[in-house]
């Protein structure tokens, strides 16, 4: 029953899959279907432009799949709204899972292995790079914007959007919230519920609200 049940999903999500590779990509690239989207996908904006690794394989870049404890994964969107002038970098193996949110109007990057388990969002207006190796849980928020502009009796803006940076190997865990400015450095655990408003070296465990250090990653890993 597992492989016709699996079967089944890959033959409904031929059509947004092949509609999205051929709408994004160069015939050669598009022909490959690097990019495989789920059915149960909602495109509220295709503008902007979408990049691929020269060499990506068929299938290695995954939207809107997976099953995770607090999403029905027969009902929970993907939702992809590219602006434009906006773009989207991918690298290899990229995964960004049932209910996740894309909102971008800046430059959004993915390094190669990033896994984004379900109901997560990004917003991204300025720049978000999320480098090699991360793992991010469900209902994070990622977001380089505060959306409503502060500004002093001169009109001059005093909360312009600004680029958040997420080195390698970072673990961005339940609940948790990076917002503008921030730069994570690598092999990093994010703790659940953490609101990370400053930025951070690498090697360490990062909690609470506002984040702090909490703990040391100094020769340590992760498994993915």
């Amino acid at each position: 029953m597992k492989p016709l049940k699996k079967l089944y999903h890959y033959i409904r999500c031929l059509p947004k899959t092949v509609f999205f590779n051929f709408y994004y990509f160069p015939f050669k690239q598009a022909i490959k279907l690097p990019v495989i989207v789920s059915h149960r996908t909602k495109f509220n904006r295709l503008k902007g432009k979408v990049y691929l690794p020269d060499n990506a394989k068929t299938g290695k870049i995954r939207l809107g799949f997976g099953q995770v404890q607090v999403a029905d994964s027969q009902h929970s969107r993907f939702i992809w709204s590219l602006e434009k002038g906006g773009s989207v970098r991918f690298g290899h193996d990229v995964r960004i899972g049932t209910g996740c949110k894309l909102f971008v109007a800046g430059a959004l990057s993915f390094g190669n292995k990033v896994t984004f388990s379900g109901e997560g969002s990004i917003t991204c207006q300025n720049k978000i790079t999320i480098a090699n190796g991360c793992l991010v849980s469900w209902r994070t928020v990622i977001m380089d914007t505060d959306f409503h502009a502060v500004t002093d009796e001169q009109g001059r803006r005093l909360n312009p959007d600004t680029p958040i940076t997420i080195g390698d190997s970072v673990w961005v865990c339940a609940n948790a919230m990076i917002l503008k400015g921030v730069t994570i450095g690598s092999n990093t655990i994010v703790s659940a519920s953490a609101n990370v408003v400053s930025s951070f070296e690498g090697n360490q465990i990062l909690g609470g609200n506002p984040a702090k250090v909490i703990g040391s990653m100094k020769n340590k890993t992760f498994d993915m």
